[in-house]
Formats: structure tokens, sequence, C-alpha cells
């Protein structure tokens, strides 16, 4: 039998070898590491999370706004599922609305989330590994400076990862256990993926149907049956909910205004997808990807040559390992340790099906289970990696959400399969350690740096009614300016626009939105709704309006006012006067898409 030969085949065994199971309190010790690094972040950045300005108005008003009877979808225009809004609505009416409601929701919710991680974790590998992609997760993904778990960029991203997660440990126990049951309760954590982001019940509905496939193999009754007992609710309850929705708005606002069926969508956003993930150049991200992988497994050269008795090919593997890492670095330099997971995930499908199959024919019923479960979290978790399959990276706010399943199955290929490409088990434990402290040593620099960012960047305490906002110093200062010019020159409950986003005004002041949107970015308002708007202003009489300078190049048009939504700004400026600029520089002349960050207030002439 050929080396390869040997390597396939104990990579299958691996796949199909369940991990040895221990008592509780021999988890202790990984659990409380997970613990205290996930205290340790939250001290590190404390109240220092989202932004004022982006999307943060939308997630702490929208809420609210149901709270004082709006409708969602149609008195409120909203791109996500309702599941979020809603709990976080109840919140609000539990407590009084703040701040750190918000923000405790997002870290019992992280707590959860990292909980899911580590039993997942825990069903392919050890302890230690375990807790490593747990800490992993905490740092690259719960407390990162954009998409954080605390204030995420949308709550239902956040919820909908943790029902994916949710629905994949189901199918596991489903797998072992065979119950229809299982896959049925699997079948309504899909629908709640689905109602808090419809991307996220895609990847949900494909995972349950991966596992119905698996369970009822070879039996094509088998498998139709365990599909039904998946989908009935899976589907079901969506397409409920969101009949109830419609009869209330119709079809024509969830489908075309709102997108959440991907339907109508404007350029501007697919603009941004494809800018931002890749999209817009598929041959040269696939170049990327093949690069990021042929680095990945030089990098595993270097260790295996560090593992591995001095010998002449022991230098040879070192250098030409090196050799390829600076060469491909320069392409790769912007781009994180992720951009290759789509290969390494259809990689490891392929094997947990290879070894699913071999246990079949041996009739293991254990094995086949095994090689189910890492077949099952790897599909979950190239399914949530669909929206940014072409540029997988750590940067951005979405990737926080999309990534779990992959950084648990990145720590366990490097922990538990990498070393079964060396002969000895002595070179293997030696492989694992390095790699093991490789992975350990970046997640602590991580850790170290995020944290330093946080405490340079966000100095500034911006002092609300509703909790203390620690912010940038041109945001703060804007922000603390502008509501108390709003409080001295409106009244509770009065109407103020806020364009195109700092909602968040809404919230900390009161005063309540007049349009259907908390965000008028590019491709959010059309011709007739700009219209709308301008109709609203006018019969409302709106005292004042504020408008935020966001530069939206990501969408292909930079300025309010400007490269979008003209008409809407030109009627502001004839029946509106500047009545305050707010922010580091209190010029008149700074515009819409300029460095500096401001707020500029207009008011309703007499």
């Amino acid at each position: 039998m050929s080396t390869a030969s040997r390597v396939w085949q104990k990579v299958l065994q691996r796949l199909a070898g369940a991990p040895p199971q221990r008592k509780f309190r021999e988890e202790i010790p990984g659990l409380l590491l997970i613990l205290i690094s996930f205290l340790a972040g939250i001290a590190a950045t404390w109240e220092r999370w989202g932004n004022p300005v982006v999307d943060a108005g939308r997630e702490l008003n929208v809420p609210l706004r149901l709270v004082h009877g709006e409708k969602l979808y149609g008195d409120i225009h909203y791109l996500y599922g309702p599941f979020s809004v809603y709990v976080n609505a109840a919140l609000y009416r539990l407590w009084e609305p703040s701040l750190w409601v918000m923000w405790g929701r997002g870290i019992v919710s992280a707590a959860a989330l990292l909980a899911l991680v580590y039993w997942l974790a825990r069903q392919i590998g050890g302890r230690f590994s375990a807790a490593l992609a747990c800490v992993a997760v905490t740092w690259v993904c719960a407390l990162k400076s954009q998409g954080n778990y605390m204030l995420p960029y949308a709550y239902g991203g956040l919820d909908g990862s943790i029902f994916v997660l949710a629905t994949t440990a189901l199918l596991i126990v489903f797998l072992r256990k065979n119950g229809l049951g299982w896959i049925f309760c699997a079948g309504i954590a899909a629908a709640l993926a689905a109602l808090c982001k419809t991307e996220m019940g895609i990847a949900a509905m494909g995972t349950g149907l991966a596992a119905a496939a698996l369970g009822g193999f070879p039996r094509v009754r088998g498998i139709a049956a365990r599909s039904a007992a998946f989908i009935a609710p899976a589907v079901g309850i969506p397409a409920a909910v969101y009949a109830r929705f419609a009869a209330q708005s119709g079809w024509h606002t969830l489908t075309q205004e709102s997108h959440l069926f991907f339907g109508h969508v404007p350029w501007q956003l697919i603009y941004f997808n494809e800018l931002r993930f890749g999209f817009g150049r598929p041959w040269n991200s696939l170049w990327l990807m093949s690069a990021s992988l042929a680095r990945l497994v030089a990098f595993g050269g270097l260790l295996a040559g560090m593992a591995l008795p001095w010998k002449r090919r022991t230098a040879a593997l070192l250098l030409s390992s090196i050799a390829v890492i600076a060469a491909l670095s320069p392409w790769l330099s912007d781009l994180g340790p992720f951009m290759a997971m789509p290969l390494i995930l259809l990689a490891l499908i392929a094997a947990g099906l290879a070894a699913f199959a071999r246990e079949s024919r041996e009739g293991s019923a254990a094995g086949r289970s095994q090689a189910g479960v890492m077949t099952l979290l790897a599909v979950a978790s190239l399914g949530s990696l669909m929206r940014i399959v072409f540029r997988v990276s750590t940067g951005g706010a979405l990737s926080s959400f999309l990534l779990p399943g992959s950084v648990v199955l990145f720590v366990y290929v490097w922990l538990e399969l990498f070393p079964l490409l060396l002969e000895g088990p002595a070179e293997r434990r030696l492989a694992r350690r390095l790699a093991a402290g490789v992975l350990a040593g970046a997640v602590l620099i991580t850790a170290v740096s995020l944290s330093v960012r946080y405490r340079r960047q966000f100095t500034y305490p911006l002092v609300t009614a509703k909790g203390t906002w620690r912010t940038t110093p041109e945001i703060g200062m804007a922000f603390e300016e502008a509501i108390k010019f709003i409080e001295k020159n409106t009244a509770p409950g009065d109407a103020l626009g806020v364009m195109p986003e700092g909602t968040s005004l809404n919230f900390f002041t009161g005063r309540r939105n007049p349009f259907r949107e908390e965000i008028v970015t590019p491709g959010f308002l059309d011709a007739a709704g700009e219209e709308r708007d301008i109709e609203r202003l006018g019969r409302l009489r709106v005292p004042v309006v504020m408008i935020a300078n966001r530069a939206t190049r990501e969408f292909g048009q930079t300025a309010f006012g400007v490269d979008y939504d003209q008409r809407l700004m030109g009627w502001i400026e004839r029946n509106y006067w500047v009545c305050g600029m707010f922010g580091l520089s209190h010029d008149p002349g700074q515009a819409i898409g300029d460095p500096k960050f401001f707020l500029r207030a207009y008011c309703r002439n007499p």
C-alpha cells in the first residue's frame, strides 16, 4: 500500500472513530478556560460594542417602534426575518429600553453560541481542541469590533447562527439515535433560523436534508420519511408566519420591498455583495482560494519538517515550504487563514461520505453515525459560508455569524487530521503540539491586538439617558452635541428625521422616526420611496432632519443627496435651513463623503 493510501485510510478511520467520552468533571478545565477568555474579552471591550451610526439605529429602534404599536414590514421597512426583532421588543417590554438590555441580550446569546460550539467540537475532537476552537470563536467572531455579538449589525444574524448550530446538534443526536422526533425538532430549529435570516434558514435546511439522506441510506422510503419529518416544520412554520405578515402588508412588501426571499434586489446591494464577497471577479476569487490552500499546505509542510528527524529530505521540505509561503503571501496579505475554507470543507464532506460508505459496508453502526457527524458539520459550515463563499475572511460584520462551524473544523484539521500525515507516534505528537502552539499563539495575538484596538479607538464616553456608549471621539462628540440640540429644539414624541443612517438618535432622544426606513443608504429608496418620505416630512411637519456624513462607497454611490436620493435632499434644502453642525469640526462647508464625521441639522422653515 502506498503512503498516500495509508494516510487516506488513517483519515477515514479517524473520521469514523468517536472521540473518547469523558466525565463532566474532566470537561471543567476547558470550560473554565473558555469562561475566563470570554469574561476577559467582555472586560476589555466594556461598553464599546457596536457603532452608533452604522446599523445600530435599526437594531435599537425597530423593536421600540413595535412596542409603540407600529407594524413590521408594513409601517417599518425591514430586511430580515421577524424572530429577533420581536424577541428584542419583548425585552423592551420587560425592562426599560436601554443599551444594556440589548448588550445583555447579546452577551447571553454569545454564551449560548459558545456552548453549542463546544458541544459540537467535542463530538469530533478532544477537550483541548474543543476549548481552543471556542476561544478562537470568542476572539475571531464574538468580540470583533465589526460584527460583534453584543450589538451585532443584525441580531437576526446572531440568532440565525445559533439556530444553525442548534439544528446541527439536533441532527447529530438524530443520526446517533435514529429517532424521527429528533429530526422533527431539528426542523423546528431550522424554521427559526429561517425566521431570523433567510440564508441561515437555507443552510440549516440543507443540513437537515443531508441528515435525512444519511439516516435513511440506502432505503429510499427511509430517506423520504426522514426528509418529510424535517421539512414539515422547517418549511411549514416560516410559510405560516410569512403568510400572516403578507395578509397584513401584502406579498409585494415582503418579496420586493424587503427582499426577504432575494427578489428584486437593487443593483447597489448586488454591487456591495460583488465587491465585498468576491462575486464580481469569481475567477480571481478562485485563484486566491487556491493560493490560500497552497499556503496552508506549505505551512503544514513547515510544521511537519520541524517534527521530523533531521535528514536531507527534511531540509528540502522546510526550504520548499518556506519558499511557497514567501511567494504566495504578497498575494494574500489582506486575507486571513480562512480563504481556502470552502475547498477544505468540500474535502471534508468527500472524506466523510467515503468513511460513511465504508462503515456502512462493514456494518458498523457507530462508525457510520460518526462519519455522518463529520459530514453534517462540514455541510452546515459550508452552507453557512455560501453568502461569502468566494471571499471567506475574518473582516466585515457578516463573517462573525458565518464562521463558527468553520473555526471548529479548521482547528480539527490541524490538531486531529494533520498529524496523521506523519508515520511515527512521536512525530505525530510533536506535530500536534506545534500546530496547537501556533493556533493558540495566533488566538492570543488576536486577543491582545483586539483589546488594545478597542481601548485606543473607542475612548469617548457618549453619556445618554439610555446608557453610556464608548465610541470614537468624532462620533461621540457629534452625537452628544446633536442629542442636546434635539432635546432643546424638539419635544418628546416629536418626529425626527435621520438620514441616511444614525437613527440611534431617535432611540436616545425618544423622538419617533417618521419614515418606514431606518436606513436609506443606496438602494433602499426608489423614486416612489423618495416621494413617500417627502410627503411624510410635509404632512407631519417634522421639525428637524439630521443628515449624517456616512460615505457609502461600498454601494457604488458615495454621497447622500448628491449621488443618490437627490430629489429627497433637494426638497429638504428648499424647505429647511441648516441650523447646526456637530462633530470635531463645525465648518459649514463640510460635505457628505468628507473624511471627518459630522451631523448636520436642518430645521423646518417658518
